[in-house]
């Protein structure tokens, strides 16, 4: 399959939101989406002294009604697929995901952005491997930006990942500390507590130093990688587990 098929989810930036991303299914599913915002005015009941951005999403695909196509009387027939009425829904839910997202300033130097998702998640049709479990899960987001002065910024991340399936409980950490117009410092950890196999409770520590400049960005870091999907503009590649340093630049023009 060479053709990039775009999933009908949102692409969440956060780290354990996006542990489970979905990938469209070429065999045939049907899905929906929908997103809601909404902008409280300053000064209004619910935006405060400075104003509130809120936006809902929901978002889902399931299986399509399949009818195989008969192959009696044409014995070299091997697979001639099969028919489906038109918005016939099938039974089983592939992905399911809701999120509650609210962005608001609290200060001249404090700003607050909180995310609540709730994730459906069958991982034996997603990722091919029959037998996986499917993962019901509740993810929680806070991050805050201090702005200390015109050119230096502190922003800090803390996730959580609620689930009694697959790898279970995930928490993350990160801080940055932005030196603007060129210069950022970041750490990063994502730690799998709630593991059943306690060998396996594992910190993935990560440091980066990153330089931009006008549209180029260069970035060296060093630390551990989990296993797993990972996905960038909705473009999604399996990785192995490593250990080691990073450098990555990237241009735009």
């Amino acid at each position: 399959m060479i053709n990039y098929l775009p999933a009908l989810t949102k692409n969440h930036t956060y780290s354990l939101a996006a542990l489970y991303p979905y990938a469209t299914q070429p065999n045939g599913e049907i899905g929906l989406q929908g997103e809601v915002f909404f902008n409280f005015k300053a000064g209004s009941t619910l935006g405060g002294k400075y104003g509130t951005d809120l936006s809902l999403n929901y978002s889902r695909a399931q299986s399509i009604e399949k009818t195989l196509i008969d192959t009696v009387g044409n014995p070299e027939a091997i697979d001639l697929g099969y028919t489906s009425g038109f918005l016939k829904f099938g039974k089983e839910v592939y992905f399911e995901d809701f999120n509650i997202e609210i962005n608001k300033k609290l200060s001249k130097k404090l700003r607050m952005h909180l995310l609540y998702m709730y994730l459906h998640y069958n991982k034996s049709v997603v990722e091919g491997r029959s037998g996986e479990p499917t993962v019901y899960a509740h993810i929680g987001v806070l991050e805050l930006g201090y702005k200390l002065n015109s050119k230096n910024n502190l922003r800090t991340e803390l996730h959580h990942l609620y689930t009694k399936h697959d790898k279970q409980s995930w928490a993350v950490l990160l801080l940055e500390y932005s030196m603007a117009p060129h210069w950022f410092i970041a750490g990063f950890d994502q730690y799998n507590y709630g593991n059943d196999n306690v060998d396996q409770r594992i910190h993935y520590f990560t440091g980066t130093l990153g330089y931009t400049r006008k549209t180029n960005r260069i970035t060296l870091g060093y630390g551990r990688q989990r296993a797993g999907i990972f996905c960038v503009g909705g473009v999604c590649r399996t990785v192995p587990a490593s250990n080691g340093f990073l450098m990555s630049i990237t241009s735009s023009f």
